[in-house]
């Protein structure tokens, strides 16, 4: 797979993961996962501070215990009403209890029900801004009580219905605040309530209606067989008798805010008509300024609540049973009444903690089932939180920030294509990529955890992340898949020829090897089997050839080891270069590292074959002969039409064979050239090497200088006293100075390495020639470089 292809392929998964992710996200499949995210940003933000001043006064238990069961009698709801607003001198009392004509029941006991109704009536028309009482869409008292949200094309107020409500006489034209307390389950997501429906319009009959309902159950005892007609622009209760004692408009235009908003607007003593909607905010105005901008939902109808609190769990808010304020508030009357001074400023210091406060009053007690976790609660807590935390992100401006569905999907894509390029890429190596990887990932979480905590801004989380891993782990599969059938490639092509670890390589570096022939410097290597005709005629076939595998599967393994390449087997021969088809930068030094190795193992199989017992004397002493040398060559797939062979060729090929051949004459083993020498002493610093010769083999004019590398078997201090001795020889030998150089080699012979062994030593060699230039006088063209005269 050729790397435009493998490219394309890799942006068109990449491309399908943004996709799909895009879709998932658009289509709201995503919403309940990032919904628990915001939990999450929640939970790392933790609780903030508020300038709003709240107190829950909490139906509880011990509340419920004391003023009875449901149908609650509303007198007690008076005396609240009375005594926060009054002695307590609070600023605005919210109840999330929807005091509705259909919540008493069969038990009700509508004689006392009535002066209850009367009495908190009364109480809420002498504080008649300061009491919000809710309002709900619950779908349970007519068909028609249904929450009217736009998205749900309820675009016209004409046709929404009236909510679940308080009606007369709690509740009149004149006195009394209602605020939604309905939650917009579909935007929330789950259990946990993040929106609510901020605003919703009604036109027409239906609150007077709901007002006169109110109105004609409250007199029906008192009036003779009453009725609610048209008359006009109005609507009339009227009797038999024609007594007709209420007139409310037929038509009216009633706006309902949710419940923390109206309170917001009741502490601040705006009415409805302060709040301007345009369709996509409300702007609340004070006089000629604007007091607060509250942004909505795309659907213009919903805001979502910034939670500055869970239940109970921070000081921010306090919490006083309504038990407590009804006892208070009797004990106050009472010492009032006995004169008991003392009692009456006790009891006025106690109710003084509400002053100046915004109440909210609510079902705590979980057996009234008005409960729901929040970001902070997993547990079911009360739901009149959710309304205060509600007021407290007006109060503060806190509200919360998402992107424009634009910004959105850049989100995704962007992190997508950041992640799969750091993926993709491997100029500097895998490990660098996927820590750069990881850390953008992580980076971006960290971006969205603070955005939240520092800005209220929602960045999504779920999306972004989904798209970016899924694209990783499909261009990974990809990678992985394109990479192991690169990888079988490589190793059909050069499986025989390289070590796993270098065919590894060839596949890391995603570059294809030049097969059709290229030029490209190189190291070549050449060793023989010294005698090898000698001792295999000594051996039958069968164990001949085990004893051959067992020689050449040790130094190629000793050969590619260093990333050398297998160009042939001759017989007991091996050709190997270094440096393709993978280009290394240190190959020479690698050769010669390979090389040394070579001698190394050889000598730990002769000790073997010693210890074996089993093999003639001739096999025992076997040893290697190297010849390598550096330069330009000719590398590809050469051959016939049905056969070819990876393979190198050019002149510094044969130079490298020559001195495979030459390392004969002088009784050495491994033999290099001064090419390969100067290319590896940069990266082999101590290498251990004698200057040999300078020659110029048969079929070239240009002297090449050759040295012998020593690998770690010699005695060292020999060899650098034979070293010493040589090379003063080689200098005047160099010079034509013959007979002074004869007494320097004749001088090293003794420390040679390998005179025990060898058949004759480069000090021996020397030594006859300088007796043979003596005698004769020597070439008269004499330059230093000896001409061989065979291969």
């Amino acid at each position: 797979m050729n790397r435009l292809k493998q490219l394309i392929s890799y942006c068109g998964l990449i491309g399908a993961s943004i996709g799909v992710w895009v879709f998932l996200w658009s289509e709201g499949v995503l919403d309940g996962l990032e919904q628990e995210a915001m939990r999450w940003r929640y939970e790392v933000r933790g609780e903030l501070s508020s300038t709003a001043q709240i107190i829950y006064v909490d139906l509880d238990a011990d509340t419920v215990s004391y003023i009875g069961a449901r149908p609650w009698d509303r007198q007690n709801f008076s005396v609240l009403v009375d005594a926060l607003l009054g002695p307590g001198e609070a600023k605005v009392i919210g109840f999330d209890i929807i005091f509705s004509m259909f919540s008493g029941g069969s038990l009700l006991d509508y004689g006392r029900a009535r002066k209850g109704d009367i009495s908190f009536g009364q109480s809420i028309e002498y504080f008649t801004d300061q009491v919000v009482l809710a309002a709900a869409y619950t779908g349970t008292t007519s068909a028609d009580a249904v929450l009217p949200l736009r998205r749900d094309q309820y675009v016209d107020p004409r046709e929404n219905p009236f909510p679940e409500a308080p009606s007369f006489p709690i509740l009149t034209e004149e006195s009394g605040r209602l605020g939604l307390a309905n939650v917009d389950e579909v935007l929330s997501q789950g259990s946990v309530p993040y929106w609510v429906v901020a605003l919703v319009e009604v036109e027409g009959e239906l609150f007077s209606r709901h007002l006169m309902d109110g109105k004609l159950r409250h007199l029906v005892d008192a009036l003779n067989e009453p009725e609610v007609i048209v008359a006009g622009d109005s609507l009339k209760l009227v009797d038999k008798d024609g007594w007709s004692p209420y007139v409310l408009p037929h038509y009216t235009h009633q706006r309902l805010f949710s419940l923390g908003l109206e309170m917001f607007l009741a502490a601040h003593g705006l009415g409805n008509e302060s709040v301007v909607y345009d369709g996509h905010e409300l702007l609340i105005r004070r006089g000629d300024e604007v007091f607060r901008r509250i942004p909505l939902d795309a659907w213009g109808q919903s805001l979502e609540v910034n939670w500055f609190e869970g239940w109970k769990q921070s000081d921010l808010s306090e919490h006083v049973s309504i038990r407590e304020v009804l006892e208070r508030a009797n004990a106050l009357g009472q010492a009032s009444e006995g004169g008991d001074t003392e009692r009456v400023q006790a009891e006025l210091m106690w109710f003084s903690r509400f002053k100046d406060k915004v109440i909210f009053v609510g079902p705590v007690d979980p057996q009234l089932k008005d409960i729901a976790p929040t970001p902070f609660n997993r547990e079911p807590v009360p739901k009149v939180g959710l309304h205060a935390n509600l007021y407290r992100t007006i109060q503060d401006e806190a509200y919360i920030v998402r992107p424009s569905d634009g910004g959105s999907v850049a989100s995704i894509v962007l992190l997508t294509l950041l992640v799969s390029a750091l993926t993709l890429w491997s100029g500097v190596g895998r490990v660098f990529t996927r820590i750069s990887s990881m850390a953008v990932v992580l980076l971006y979480i960290a971006a969205v955890f603070y955005c939240f905590s520092n800005g209220n801004f929602v960045l999504p989380l779920v999306a972004p992340l989904g798209a970016a891993l899924s694209a990783v782990l499909l261009v990974a599969l990809l990678k992985l898949g394109s990479e192991e059938w690169q990888r079988r490639r490589m190793k059909t092509l050069f499986g025989a020829y390289v070590s796993p670890e270098l065919v590894d390589e060839m596949v890391e570096s995603g570059r294809d090897p030049e097969l059709g022939g290229t030029e490209a410097e190189v190291t070549a290597l050449f060793s023989d089997v010294e005698g090898f005709s000698a001792f295999s005629e000594q051996l039958p076939p069968n164990e001949l050839v085990p004893l051959m595998n067992e020689y050449l599967s040790a130094m190629t393994d000793a050969l590619q080891a260093e990333g050398g390449t297998l160009d042939k087997y001759i017989g007991d021969a091996i050709v190997m270069m270094f440096g393709m088809p993978l280009p290394i930068k240190d190959h020479a030094a690698r050769s010669c590292a390979a090389a040394l190795c070579m001698q190394e193992r050889h000598a730990e199989l002769r000790s073997q074959w010693v210890q074996s017992g089993q093999w003639p004397e001739v096999v025992e002493q076997m040893r290697t002969r190297i010849g390598i040398n550096t330069g330009a060559a000719v590398i590809g797939n050469m051959g016939s039409r049905v056969r070819f062979n990876y393979t190198m060729m050019g002149d510094s090929v044969n130079l490298a064979a020559r001195c495979e051949s030459g390392a004969k004459s002088y009784g050495v083993y491994t033999l290099v050239t001064g090419a390969t020498l100067r290319a590896a002493l940069p990266h082999l610093p101590d290498l251990f090497y004698r200057t040999l010769d300078r020659i110029v083999v048969k079929g070239r004019t240009e002297p090449v200088e050759i040295f012998e590398l020593w690998d770690r078997t010699v005695e060292r201090g020999a060899a650098l006293r034979c070293r010493e001795l040589y090379e003063n020889g080689l200098q005047l030998y160099f010079k034509g100075e013959w007979a002074v150089a004869l007494e320097q080699f004749v001088a090293a012979e003794p420390h040679e390495p390998s005179s025990a062994f060898a058949p004759t030593t480069p000090s021996a060699v020397l030594a006859q020639r300088c007796r043979e230039f003596i005698k004769s006088g020597g070439p008269d063209d004499w330059d230093g470089a000896y001409r061989m005269q065979t291969k």
